[in-house]
């Protein structure tokens, strides 16, 4: 019984994948507001009510692929964080993270492929920041909500430039560039 719920499971992540995979590779082919849910299930091979057996509407499948990718950069980065609040270099970090899933982070080198995905990451990193990074080093001049803010926005324009320059540079680069920004405005800042 608990092998047949184990393969169950595995057929049901194949199935989401596919159809996940499938959507990503018609948005680099339409905008996202002319993709049906029939393109996604042409595209992945099933029909209708295979789709409908996992979402309700292409929307749902759009939330869970975003939530599932912008989890994994936020902890990807996060990750990376020493308890003094210093950024440390470490081999699973947000630039490794985006290059293994560039088939999906490719769609950002043009705009925003699927509504509001930048503004979801802003709010994602913003919360995390918060939660995570003491803010009391702060000189108290300040405000530590725009300093999240400001945090957030630097790390996805560094990420957007970086996808842009067709992944120009290693993603151990990047890390190495990130860590001495961060490092260096959250100790200048803190003693302003």
């Amino acid at each position: 019984m608990c092998k047949e719920n184990k393969s169950e499971d595995r057929r049901v992540r194949k199935t989401k994948k596919m159809l996940k995979k499938a959507f990503i590779d018609l948005l680099f082919e339409k905008e996202y507001k002319n993709i049906s849910v029939t393109d996604i299930v042409e595209r992945a091979d099933y029909n209708r009510s295979t789709f409908y057996f996992h979402y309700q509407y292409k929307e749902e499948l759009v939330e869970e692929l975003n939530n599932s990718l912008l989890n994994g950069l936020v902890s990807a980065f996060f990750y990376s964080i020493k308890d003094d609040h210093t950024l440390i270099y470490s081999e699973k970090n947000i630039f490794n993270y985006i290059y293994q899933k560039k088939e999906f982070f490719n769609l950002w080198k043009t705009s925003e492929p699927i509504p509001n995905i930048h503004d979801t990451f802003i709010a994602k990193f913003s919360d995390e920041f918060k939660k995570k990074v003491s803010t009391s080093k702060l000189n108290s001049a300040i405000n530590a909500d725009y300093f999240v803010t400001y945090l957030a926005y630097g790390i996805l324009g560094l990420i957007l430039e970086w996808i842009k320059s067709d992944y120009r540079d290693s993603p151990e680069h990047m890390e190495r560039q990130l860590i001495f920004i961060l490092n260096n405005q959250f100790f200048k800042t803190a003693h302003l």
